[in-house]
């Protein structure tokens, strides 16, 4: 596991988990949790609160949507088997060809990325990693950051787009504008997996 190499996992952090999930399933910080890493995790799904309070009690879950803040947008929900990847971007769900997948649509607010870790993260606590996978809307969470005050060590990104389409994607171009660097690319399935940003700063 690339994070554990990039991590001192000997010591108690710091992560944050956007668009998490399921508390288990598929989860990039549940190797975390299980070491006693402190984790604030967001998600819309209100499945998934009634899940982290059973399985990740320890954790700071948000029953939220991350976005530009303020912004009322529809959340489409898609059957059980697909719940992973419940979106903002109905362009998403075009692209994947799910529109008879939906089973929900829902007007909910979006909150900053900004404003969570104001409530959540205490001064001069730093951030190991940030796990973002949101279908879609990953460069309206980042933009939603206050990137002077809270800059994680680590971002994860979830992509599916081919390496070359990577270095230049919005998301790409948007962290390095910001003092990151694209370290790598671990594969999940054909071209879907997650980039690895750096702070140059560290």
């Amino acid at each position: 596991m690339q994070l554990k190499q990039l991590l001192k996992v000997n010591r108690k952090g710091v992560y944050v988990d956007i668009g998490c999930w399921d508390p288990v399933k598929a989860s990039n910080s549940y190797y975390f949790h299980l070491r006693g890493w402190k984790g604030i995790c967001i998600d819309p799904n209100p499945k998934m609160q009634e899940l982290f309070a059973q399985k990740r009690k320890s954790d700071i879950f948000v029953n939220r949507a991350v976005g530009l803040g303020n912004e009322k947008l529809t959340y489409y929900m898609l059957e059980d088997s697909l719940s992973s990847m419940n979106t903002l971007d109905f362009n998403f769900i075009q692209h994947h060809q799910l529109e008879d997948k939906v089973v929900a649509k829902k007007e909910i607010q979006t909150v900053s990325l900004q404003s969570v870790l104001e409530q959540y993260i205490k001064d001069g606590e730093l951030i190991d990693f940030l796990d973002v996978d949101v279908e879609g809307f990953d460069l309206e969470v980042l933009q939603s950051n206050d990137w002077e005050r809270f800059r994680p060590k680590v971002i994860l990104i979830e992509t599916n787009n081919f390496l070359n389409e990577d270095f230049n994607s919005d998301v790409s171009l948007y962290l390095m504008n910001k003092n990151y660097s694209l370290l790598s690319k671990t594969l999940i399935h054909k071209k879907l997996g997650n980039l690895f940003f750096i702070d140059n700063f560290i």
